[in-house]
């Protein structure tokens, strides 16, 4: 056996916890469900779960470890992660700010939503894997996480990945039911006031996770 059942056993229960708490990737699948609907949100949550593939191979092949140690490529990663949540914050709040009062308003508002549903999935699928991709917070998490569930008499590569998929399989269940839960009330989110609120409501949080990750430290 290449891994431990013992430390594996516990590792589960650990990152399940870790996979239900709302972050940045649970705040761009749910706006990309309210806003687009079920198929977009679905490969949005594809796009987040390529994006714990690409950290756990980085692991394995030693480049997280070279980034978490380098405070210019820290640095670098978090400015762009914080940036492009920044700009997908702004952009939501543009969005619920250009409308007007009055029956010029709502077409606006019916035009936006007609937009947005019209995203392609390749759009869905991007934001997705660049929500997690530039979150370096995501490179220390697998740094740091990761090795207390690894047995150093067994080589470390299988291990990392065995934990990385189970990561990521965690991830898209979660994040699928989520998009199914999200589907159920799309509906009442349809009504120009509701996509309003709803759009600066999920600008605001964006742009406070980019706050939060500008002010992360390595």
């Amino acid at each position: 056996m290449f891994f431990s059942l013992t430390d594996y056993l516990l590792f589960l229960p650990a990152v399940l916890v870790i996979t239900l708490m709302p972050g940045p990737d649970f705040a761009i699948v749910v706006k990309t469900a309210l806003l687009s609907g079920r198929r977009p949100a679905i490969l949005c949550a594809l796009g987040v779960t390529c994006g714990v593939a690409v950290h756990t191979v980085a692991a394995i092949l030693g480049i997280s470890a070279v980034i978490a140690s380098s405070a210019t490529l820290f640095s670098v990663l978090k400015w762009a992660g914080a940036a492009y949540l920044f700009w997908l914050g702004f952009q939501a709040l543009r969005a619920s700010f250009t409308k007007e009062k009055g029956e010029a308003g709502e077409e606006a508002v019916h035009e936006l939503i007609e937009k947005a549903e019209k995203q392609t999935g390749r759009a869905a699928f991007r934001s997705g894997l660049l929500c997690n991709l530039l979150n370096p917070k995501v490179v220390i998490f697998v740094l740091t996480f990761f090795p207390q569930f690894i047995d150093p008499s067994l080589p470390s590569g299988p291990q990392l990945a065995l934990l990385g998929g189970t990561w990521m399989v965690m991830g898209l269940v979660w994040l699928s039911v989520l998009v199914i839960l999200m589907a159920r009330i799309r509906p009442v989110f349809g009504r120009p006031a509701f996509q309003r609120w709803l759009n600066r409501t999920m600008g605001a949080i964006l742009i406070l996770f980019g706050l939060r990750l500008a002010a992360a430290e390595n």
